[in-house]
């Protein structure tokens, strides 16, 4: 080729690149889809750093709060049993309705000790349980688990009216929510006027609890019951005071590990603030104490500061 006709083809390759297209010269559109491309590989890789953080910090938040065996399986896809030994009756769902905002008006600081045999040493946890007294939720914090602060775990909330389980955890980086349908929420959505009418202030026995006396429990005048069996001996004390009157959902709580086990099925009316139990064979003792009320609370959880996370989609 003559050095003319190189000249001429290299002048002519510089008027198709720099010919406008759209407003746009060619290398312009080329460069820019060079760097859409860069920027869409550079959020993939992001998003999905998200995902597995976000994942992670849910994963931890189960164990905090369910056990270690009731974490939801990689992805997200079930908290219903998916993983080996998990029982809880949640699982993920993208349609679960909830309520735009949880407000607390009831705060308990509840202790729990466990001795795994008379005179071993205890292991303990607190947690805060949240309540609304004219809502059919409730709301549950870890604040020590053995004794050691915790740091980042979610909060869970139990909501009876739509059905589901909510939990909010917060990162470092953001904030965010992931509901699950709760299969079992009907029984706690009773309506207290409906449960049986009982003249507790003469009663002596119920379905195989006698009482025991009165004391005061964390300010609130309360009523002793025990039941004895072969198994094990167990003392409730309740209150009945208006300004607690949300025993109803009090049980939902039992899910929680914290609580598992050692919640008894049935009992007296009342909140409950303080139970000693122990078992005969084992000598295991258990004991749950509320040591703080806080009836004047004013806590909310909005779906706007926590908003909804589907692991996995986008």
């Amino acid at each position: 080729m003559s050095a003319a006709l190189r000249i001429a083809y290299a002048a002519a390759t510089l008027c198709v690149l720099a010919a406008p297209a759209d407003g746009q010269s060619l290398a312009e559109r080329l460069k820019k889809r060079a760097t859409d491309a860069i920027q869409k590989k550079t959020e993939d890789k992001v998003d999905a750093k998200i995902d597995q953080l976000a994942q992670r910090a849910v994963d931890n938040s189960f164990a905090m709060v369910f056990g270690e065996s009731a974490a939801p399986a990689a992805g997200g896809a079930s908290a219903s049993g998916a993983s080996a030994g998990g029982r809880l009756p949640f699982s993920l769902g993208g349609n679960t309705a909830t309520e735009s905002e949880y407000r607390f008006n009831v705060v308990m600081t509840v202790r729990i000790e466990t001795s795994a045999q008379a005179g071993s040493q205890p292991t303990a946890a607190v947690v805060n349980l949240h309540f609304n007294t004219s809502q059919p939720y409730t709301g549950t914090a870890v604040v020590s688990a053995d004794g050691q602060p915790v740091n980042g775990a979610g909060f869970v909330v139990l909501d009876a009216k739509n059905h589901a389980m909510v939990m909010f955890v917060a990162t470092d980086k953001n904030k965010f929510s992931m509901a699950y349908d709760w299969k079992d929420a009907q029984q706690f959505a009773v309506n207290a006027s409906h449960a049986e009418q009982v003249k507790w202030d003469t009663v002596t026995t119920w379905k195989g609890y006698r009482r025991i006396g009165s004391k005061t429990v964390a300010g609130y005048a309360a009523d002793g019951y025990r039941a004895e069996t072969p198994d094990g001996v167990m003392d409730l004390w309740l209150t009945r005071d208006a300004r607690l009157a949300v025993g109803s959902i009090f049980g939902a709580t039992a899910s929680m590990k914290q609580f598992k086990g050692r919640m008894p099925e049935d009992m007296p009316q009342g909140m409950l603030l303080e139970m000693t139990s122990t078992k005969t064979a084992s000598g295991e003792r258990v004991t749950m104490q509320v040591t703080h009320v806080d009836a004047d609370a004013h806590v909310s959880y909005a779906l706007s500061e926590y908003p909804k996370m589907e692991l996995g989609k986008k």
